[in-house]
C-alpha cells in the first residue's frame, strides 16, 4: 500500500497530528501531501535523526524481516526475542506510528496490523542499510558475447520469447483485439476459446511466467499465464474494459493510440511498473533486490553476486542468516529471469562464468516526465520499413509501434520476429477501405516511411483493387422509420434536427449516420418524439463510455498481493504508560539505582520484568550487564534467570551477580 492510499482510509485527526509534529511543520511547505514528506529522501533523513534507538532499531526490524508485507506485533516481538526486549520493540513500534511511518490497521475481529508503506521503502533502505549498491560496473568489452537467451529459453520449458520485449508482445495482442468484431464474454464472465487463441496468436511467453512469480489470477481453467499476462496488462494500461452489462470487452482505441506516441523505451518501462507492482508486497528479501536494481543506472552492467551479497547484509538478522544459494536460486527464477524474458533487462557472463545484468530501461519513472517527454521520434516522416515487390513490408528493430499500428491497419502479420514481417493481401487492404483509408492514404505511409523506392506494381496494384471495391459495396447504416409523412416533414422543418437526417428513403424513412444517433435521438426528444431505445444500436463509442482513470488502480485478472487495503486504519495510539500497568505499585528503587537485593526480591523484580517484556541491568564482576529475561527456573537446589545478553543465551545463578536494576524503556532506559 502506498502513502497517497494510506491518507484516503486515514482519520483526519490522526493525520493533523502526525502535520503538527515540529519535524513535519519545519519540512512541510504549502500543499505538501503525507505522501510526499514521508517518502522525499532528504525528508527521510531528517526524521531517522529524530528517531530514538528503540525507534531505529524497531525499524532495522521491520525493514530486515517484513519489508512492506503486512505483520503484527507478536511476530515482531518473536523476531526480535534476542537483541531487543518485548517492550523495546513496543515503545519503538509505538514511536514509528506516532511518525507515520508505520499504519496500524485492525482488522474486524480486533486483530491489529502493521504495514511499511511501500512507496517509502527504497528511501529507508538508503538510510537503514547504507550498502554501497551498486559497488561497481563492468565494461561491456571485458564481458563474454555468450548469448544467454537460450540457456533461459531451456529453463523456460523450451520458450523463446519475442526478442524486441513485452511492450510488443502486448502490441500484437491488442491489434488483434481491436480487430475483433466484438469481444463478447461467456456466462462466467471470460473470452471464448477461439477468440482468446486468435488474439494470442503471437504470444510466446514461458508457461508459467506467472506463478513462478508468485502470482495467482482469476479463470485459471479458461486462461493460460501467457494470455492472462496479455489481457492483465491490456486492463490496467485502460486498453481493454468491460461494457456496463459486463457482457464484453470494450477496445480503447484513445488509450492505446495516446500510449503508441511514446518511445519503446518508456512503453516497456510502463509495463515494467505494473510488473513490479503486481509483486508488491513481496517477501524481504525481493523487497530489497527490486529496490537495490532500481538503484542502478540503465545501459550499465552490474554483478549479480554483489546484488546477492547487498540483500543477504539486509536480511540476515543475527543468528540467523539467509541461504545464500537458496537466495539466488529464487531472485533469479522471481525476477531476474522475467526481466529477461520481457527485455527489460539483459545479461551476460564474464571470463570467469559471473552473471551480470544492465537495464534496457529506465527503472524509475521520473516525476513530471509525462508522456509528451517521450514522444516516439520515428513517429515523424522518416525511413523506417521496407517494401518489397512481392508485397512484404518489413519494419526493422528501430520501427516504432506507432508507425507498427499504421502499418498493421491495411497488413498482416507475418512474422513477429525482431525484423517485423507483413504481407499487403486483398483481404487486408479491403479491412482498410472498410475503415475509411483509401489507396491514396495507405501509399502515402509507404513512401514517407520507406527507406527505397515503392515498387510501381504495388501502387498499381492498390490503386485496382480500391476501383474494384468502390464498384459495389455492403454498408450498416440506421433507419429512421416515421409513422405518417407529417411526422417526416416536421422533422424535415426542425432546423436542428435536419442537419442530423441523412438521405430520404421514399415518403417516411431517413438513414441516418452513426456518427448523428445520439445527437438526434436528443433533438427527437426535444420536440416530443421517443423512439424505441431498444432498437437503437449501441452507438456510444468507447471513448464516450465511462472508463476507469488511468490514476486510480485498475481492476484485472490477478489477484492483488495488498490485502491489507482490505481494512480500516487503527486510529488509537496507546500511550506510553500502557506498557507497565500498575508501575505505582513497585518500590521506585528497583528502577532508579543499582543495588544488591534480598533473593525474593530479585525474584520479584525477574518476574516483573518478564511481565513487562522490560530488560533487567546485572551488575557482575564489576561489568555492567544487560539482560533479555525469558524465564525463571527453580528446582530443589535453587533458582535461574534464563535469558540473552548480546545475542547470546545465558542461564544464572542468584550468585552470579550483585547489583541490579530493572530498565523500563521509555522511562530509564538512556543508558542502554
Amino acid at each position: 500500500m502506498k502513502y497517497e492510499h494510506v491518507e484516503r482510509k486515514m482519520p483526519l485527526s490522526l493525520k493533523e497530528s502526525i502535520l503538527r509534529q515540529p519535524w513535519c511543520s519545519a519540512l512541510r511547505t504549502s500543499g505538501d501531501s503525507l505522501g510526499e514528506i514521508l517518502t522525499q529522501p532528504t525528508h527521510l533523513a531528517e526524521l531517522y535523526r529524530q528517531l530514538s534507538s528503540d525507534e531505529q532499531r524497531t525499524l532495522h526490524l521491520v525493514m530486515s524481516t517484513f519489508g512492506c508485507l503486512p505483520f503484527t506485533s507478536e511476530r515482531l516481538e518473536k523476531e526480535a526475542v534476542i537483541q531487543m526486549a518485548g517492550a523495546q520493540v513496543s515503545l519503538g513500534l509505538w514511536g514509528l506510528r506516532r511518525y507515520g511511518i508505520i499504519v496500524a490497521f485492525r482488522k474486524s475481529w480486533g486483530e491489529q496490523l502493521y504495514t511499511l508503506p511501500e512507496d517509502a521503502f527504497s528511501g529507508w533502505q538508503s538510510l537503514v542499510f547504507p550498502t554501497v549498491w551498486p559497488a561497481r560496473q563492468n565494461e561491456l568489452d571485458e564481458l563474454s558475447d555468450l548469448d544467454l537467451s537460450e540457456r533461459m529459453a531451456d529453463m523456460d520449458e523450451g520458450v523463446s520469447s519475442n526478442p524486441r520485449g513485452l511492450a510488443q508482445q502486448l502490441f500484437h495482442c491488442m491489434v488483434s483485439c481491436s480487430r475483433q468484431s466484438e469481444l463478447s464474454l461467456t456466462n462466467k464472465g471470460t473470452l471464448h476459446k477461439k477468440q482468446l487463441q486468435k488474439i494470442t496468436e503471437h504470444v510466446s511467453l514461458p508457461a508459467r511466467i506467472l506463478t513462478q512469480s508468485g502470482l495467482t489470477y482469476a479463470f485459471t481453467d479458461v486462461y493460460d499465464e501467457p494470455a492472462a499476462l496479455m489481457l492483465e496488462l491490456g486492463m490496467r494500461m485502460g486498453f481493454l474494459y468491460k461494457n456496463e452489462v459486463g457482457n464484453r470487452f470494450l477496445f480503447h482505441h484513445r488509450n492505446f493510440e495516446s500510449w503508441l506516441q511514446s518511445s519503446y523505451e518508456h512503453q516497456q518501462t510502463q509495463l515494467y511498473r505494473i510488473w513490479r507492482q503486481a509483486l508488491i508486497p513481496a517477501p524481504v528479501w525481493l523487497e530489497h533486490g527490486i529496490s537495490f536494481m532500481d538503484k542502478a543506472t540503465d545501459l550499465h552492467w552490474y554483478s549479480f553476486s554483489e546484488l546477492i551479497q547487498a540483500v543477504l547484509s539486509c536480511c540476515s538478522i543475527g543468528h540467523k542468516p539467509m541461504d545464500e544459494v537458496a537466495l539466488r536460486q529464487e531472485l533469479m527464477a522471481v525476477w531476474i529471469r522475467p526481466l529477461f524474458t520481457f527485455r527489460f533487462v539483459e545479461l551476460a557472463e564474464d571470463q570467469g562464468g559471473e552473471l551480470w545484468f544492465r537495464w534496457l530501461i529506465k527503472p524509475r519513472l521520473i516525476t513530471g516526465e509525462g508522456s509528451d517527454f517521450h514522444i516516439e521520434r520515428s513517429l515523424q516522416t522518416e525511413p523506417s520499413l521496407y517494401v518489397q515487390p512481392d508485397f512484404e513490408v518489413l519494419l526493422p528493430p528501430n520501427a516504432s509501434l506507432g508507425l507498427e499500428w499504421g502499418v498493421a491497419a491495411f497488413a498482416d502479420l507475418q512474422n513477429a520476429d525482431l525484423v517485423r514481417t507483413y504481407r499487403l493481401t486483398k483481404e487486408s487492404f479491403g479491412r482498410a477501405l472498410d475503415h475509411g483509408l483509401r489507396a491514396s492514404n495507405v501509399i502515402q505511409v509507404l513512401r514517407d516511411h520507406a527507406y527505397y523506392q515503392v515498387p510501381e506494381q504495388v501502387i498499381i496494384t492498390l490503386q485496382q483493387w480500391e476501383e474494384q471495391k468502390d464498384k459495389l459495396y455492403l454498408t450498416d447504416v440506421t433507419l429512421l422509420r416515421c409513422q405518417t409523412n407529417e411526422v417526416a416533414e416536421a422533422l424535415l422543418r426542425n432546423e436542428k434536427c435536419r442537419k442530423l437526417l441523412g438521405e430520404r428513403m421514399g415518403e417516411t424513412n431517413f438513414i441516418i449516420s452513426h456518427a448523428h444517433i445520439k445527437h438526434l435521438t436528443k433533438c427527437l426528444e426535444a420536440m416530443g418524439f421517443h423512439p424505441n431505445q431498444s432498437t437503437i444500436p449501441n452507438v456510444w463509442s468507447d471513448e464516450e463510455q465511462e472508463i476507469p482513470s488511468w490514476n486510480e488502480p485498475q481492476l484485472g485478472l490477478c489477484y492483488s498481493k495488498d490485502t491489507i487495503q482490505l481494512y480500516e486504519i487503527d486510529p488509537y495510539l496507546p500511550q506510553r504508560e500502557d506498557l507497565y500497568p500498575d508501575m505505582q505499585q513497585i518500590p521506585m528503587s528497583w528502577i532508579k539505582e543499582l543495588r544488591d537485593y534480598h533473593a525474593s526480591t530479585r525474584k520479584d523484580m525477574i518476574r516483573k520484568a518478564i511481565e513487562w517484556k522490560s530488560v533487567l541491568q546485572l551488575r557482575k564482576e564489576g561489568r555492567d550487564c544487560f539482560i533479555i529475561p525469558r524465564m525463571l527456573r527453580e528446582d530443589r537446589t535453587g533458582w535461574i534467570l534464563e535469558g540473552w545478553e548480546e545475542y547470546e543465551e545465558i542461564a544464572w545463578t542468584s550468585e552470579d551477580w550483585k547489583e541490579m536494576k530493572l530498565i523500563l524503556p521509555g522511562i530509564n532506559d538512556g543508558s542502554v
